[in-house]
Parts: structure tokens; sequence; C-alpha cells
């Protein structure tokens, strides 16, 4: 039997990093979105909330999305308030928008980063998707942080546009690309999630047990090339 193929169901332009780890490892991957990323109608609100910060403030944004649409509303302007990024990844896609990274958690995901982020003086302001878990702002507010949360993009889960081959293994970086991936009732062989939500929605709706990893490249191919060899190991490969 060959061995499995790896889907990469992030939007595209989303994994090209994770594409050459695999490839690197010898691993074959395929890019097949399950999820759009799409920019929101009215940037307005996030706009003034993000031009508002302060020094005393602090910004979250907890995906390279985040960082793009933070940077798309202050259109060269400076920001006042330093920023804190779930991962590596992120934080480098938020120095790229001219934005100061001040934090990174220990562990490339939501929890760590709400467990251990410093309080500001002023107010927590998270940016995130209009589908993302309230997990890290229950954390966060039972803290004590003064958190206000703003949508910086729009996720839509989307069918996959290419069939899905028998034995497969998927990487879901979101609930709403594993609700994509459904659409097609294609089955898979094993999945890797990015986080905790995530993997509850591959639990309910595909009904296996993910791997589960944070967000930087490096980390998710560690996953699959961890689920691709136990896979072989189960095939006599």
């Amino acid at each position: 039997m060959p061995e499995p193929v790896v889907i990469l169901t992030r939007a595209h332009g989303e994994n090209s990093g994770v594409a050459t780890g695999l490839a690197a490892a010898g691993i074959a991957s395929r890019e097949v979105p399950c999820v759009a990323v799409r920019p929101l109608e009215d940037p307005t609100p996030l706009r003034l909330a993000v031009r508002a910060l302060t020094g005393d403030d602090l910004l979250v944004i907890t995906s390279r999305a985040g960082a793009r649409a933070v940077g798309a509303v202050l259109s060269g302007a400076s920001c006042a308030a330093p920023v804190a990024a779930v991962g590596q990844a992120t934080a480098k896609a938020c120095r790229d928008e001219g934005l100061r990274v001040a934090f990174v958690p220990s562990a490339p995901n939501a929890s760590a980063l709400a467990a251990e982020l410093p309080l500001p003086r002023g107010a927590t302001v998270l940016t995130r998707s209009d589908r993302a878990a309230r997990d890290p702002v229950e954390v966060l507010t039972r803290r004590g942080a003064h958190v206000r949360e703003v949508v910086a993009y729009r996720t839509t889960p989307i069918a996959p546009g290419a069939l899905i081959p028998d034995g497969a293994i998927a990487l879901f970086a979101s609930p709403s690309a594993v609700e994509g991936f459904a659409l097609s009732a294609a089955r898979v062989a094993g999945a890797v999630a990015i986080g905790a939500s995530t993997a509850a929605r591959v639990r309910a709706i595909l009904g296996i047990e993910p791997r589960i990893a944070g967000t930087d490249d490096d980390q998710m191919v560690d996953a699959l090339k961890a689920l691709v060899k136990d896979t072989d190991a189960i095939a006599g490969r």
C-alpha cells in the first residue's frame, strides 16, 4: 500500500510552510482548502478598536489572518499598544505588518496564551475570527483581565474541491475547516487538529480522535510526521 497523503485543509496561501516541511521528510501532501478566510464587509469597528488602543492596553492576535487584518486597518499607521501573538508564525506575520510583539506563549496555542498572558493595566483587546471559540476569553476573564473582543475576519466552511484519496490524513486548523471537509462525506485514516476546539469538532463530526498540535508550522509538521509513522506501522509498511 502507498504511504498516506496529507490533506492540507487551510485556505489558499496558508499551507506552504507545512507542505515544505512534509516534503523535506518525504511525505506527500495536497492542498485541498475546506475553509475560506474573508475580509469584513465593514472593517470600521476593527479600525476604531485598533486605533483607540493606548500603551496601557494589549492587542492579542491569534492567527496570521488576524495580523494581516490589523495591518490592513492601520494602513501604515503605528499601533500604540504592544501585541501578544499566539505563536512564532503569527508573531512573524505581526512584525511583517509593523506591529510590536511583546509576548509569545511557551506553547503555540490559545490555551497557553490565555493562561500565561501578562495582564496589562488597560484593556486586553482580542482580535479573532467570527467563529472562534470563547475558551480564551473565559480564561482571561477569570484571571481578572478587562477583555474586549473584536472580529477581525470571517471564516466560511467550503466543500473540498478535489477528491480525497482513501487512507489520507487531514490537517485541520479550525472548526470551520472540519465542517467544510465534512461536506464531502470523505473519510480519513487520521487527523491532526490545531487546538482543543478544532479537535472537538473532529471528534463530533468525523468520529475520530485527532492528534492536537500548536499553531506554528513546525508543530503541525511534527504532529503529522508522527501520525504518518504510526499509520505506516499499523498498515505494516
